[in-house]
């Protein structure tokens, strides 16, 4: 008859094999749907700098990428700043970020599509949206 202790231990074992063969079977896409929800739990609303705070980051599944949702504050807060040369420059700058980012890698490697939303702080306007899927940064 095994002791209790031996029990406890085979518990112990068999928690620890299942909880490993489910995170082996864990898809790519279910990874980062649930590392974007982490993280938004665990990091959002954050200040990426003194005007723009970050506020969310979400999956999505159609079209299947990233989703970052962003609030401009202060000085920046006014639509009459973003002209179409600067949203423009702006869009430039994302993909950029997007095509020298190291954490993305495998998101492109996969064809993620990556959205970014601007929204004025003080009257919820759309300040820029903009969307880059693999034939962007490919």
């Amino acid at each position: 008859m095994r002791s209790y202790k031996s029990h406890i231990s085979h518990l112990t074992f068999t928690i620890v094999a299942v909880a490993a063969m489910m995170s082996c079977t864990e898809s790519f896409v279910e990874r980062r749907q649930r590392e974007a929800k982490e993280f938004t739990e665990r990091e959002c609303p954050r200040m990426v700098d003194t005007y723009i705070r970050m506020d969310s980051m979400v999956f999505s599944m159609e079209p299947t990428g990233l989703v970052y949702y962003y609030t401009v504050l202060g000085d920046y807060d006014k639509e009459e700043l973003f002209t179409p040369t600067l949203v423009e420059e702006f869009r430039s700058q994302l993909l950029t970020n997007i095509n020298n980012s190291l954490d993305l890698r495998r998101d492109k490697e996969e064809g993620f599509t990556f959205t970014y939303h601007y929204f004025s702080a003080s009257t919820g306007q759309t300040l820029i949206e903009a969307s880059f899927g693999p034939e962007d940064y490919r």
